[in-house]
């Protein structure tokens, strides 16, 4: 059994262990493991093909044709970092067990969260808005997305995806050797709490400084949510939630929602260190470009991220390219009160 991670045991009870779950994906984030390990991966037989691609697109997930027979592959991998998976955002089958943080972009609700054993066993529905309808463990028409995470690593043991008729693809690690942990738990704890936002149901209004940015447009299109909050810039109030429409809603509204609930920017990051205080420094990673990330559009700017550890709130974001400022948002003052 892996040593402790700095976050601690794994609770017992279902509500505080998700908070603690996503964090530890989200630390993961601050960490390279180096390991060798070999990998099933194997597809179930459908009578047709399965779509899982939501709104956005078509994806065919599983049996690529009716009536072939289920496939099964071995992948023996040698020397692999999981800081390398990140600044390539790799797209293997094998790669979300070793890279699990990319999983945070999508998901929808954790319905399901126990102790199994010395892993942590989590249910994932996808966001229908927010899967990217290429993924191969969670498109936005999956039925669920069942994952097994070692507590001390941070890397997945299974993950099984799941649709209408039951169990479609499941990766299983046979074995695994690690070689080399590097961490930066000062730069895991704010990536932590940054994606705690994700199941933390609060009303709050912010005040917050646009110093820069390109875009002027506070267009909205709300999606209920129970994280909600009145944001006023300026002399503009806007309102928005933590689900808006990634398709409907103008850059400066999204950028708002991403700053006061940034749990879904962490699947973006590469290469994060920490800053000052309760602030990281970070790389975008390549070829993120769906699902959309208004604050880590692409890989050509660095991000900074300041949050506050009670609220999660991030109170000062900076994108910067070529060490000029792109966008910088602070937040001048957050209080408890009704959003929506």
């Amino acid at each position: 059994m892996a040593p402790t991670h700095w976050l601690g045991e794994p609770p017992v009870e279902r509500d505080p262990l998700t908070g603690w779950a996503l964090s530890r994906l989200a630390s993961a984030v601050a960490e390279d493991v180096r390991l060798n390990a070999v990998v099933d991966v194997t597809s179930t037989a459908r009578a047709v093909e399965t779509d899982l691609g939501g709104p956005f697109g078509a994806r065919a997930v599983g049996s690529p044709a009716t009536g072939r027979p289920g496939e099964s592959q071995t992948f023996r991998l040698t020397g692999i970092s999981t800081r390398g998976l990140r600044e390539e955002d790799a797209g293997e089958p094998w790669a979300v067990l070793f890279d699990p943080a990319r999983l945070i972009r999508g998901i929808g609700t954790v319905t399901g969260a126990r102790r199994d054993g010395d892993a942590v066993e989590l249910a994932l529905t996808p966001h229908p808005l927010f899967a990217d309808p290429a993924d191969d463990w969670l498109p936005p028409d999956a039925r669920k997305l069942v994952v097994r995470l070692d507590p001390g690593t941070g890397l997945l043991r299974t993950a099984v995806l799941h649709d209408d008729e039951g169990p479609l693809v499941t990766a299983r690690v046979r074995e695994v050797h690690i070689d080399e942990v590097r961490s930066e738990e000062r730069a895991g704890q704010v990536l932590a709490r940054m994606a705690r936002t994700l199941v933390e149901p609060t009303r709050l209004t912010a005040e917050i400084a646009v110093e820069a940015d390109p875009h002027e447009d506070l267009s909205f299109t709300p999606q209920p949510s129970a994280r909600s909050w009145t944001v006023t810039v300026g002399r503009e109030t806007v309102r928005v939630t933590g689900d808006y429409a990634p398709d409907r809603t103008g850059p400066l509204a999204a950028r708002l929602a991403e700053l006061l609930a940034p749990a879904r920017i962490v699947s973006h990051l590469t290469h994060v260190t920490p800053g000052p205080g309760n602030s990281v420094r970070s790389g975008v990673r390549p070829l993120r470009a769906f699902p959309f990330s208004a604050w880590a559009p692409n890989d050509s700017l660095t991000c900074t991220f300041a949050v506050d550890p009670d609220t999660g709130v991030l109170l000062r974001a900076e994108a910067t390219a070529s060490g000029q400022p792109v966008i910088r948002h602070t937040v001048t003052g957050v209080r408890a009160g009704a959003g929506l």
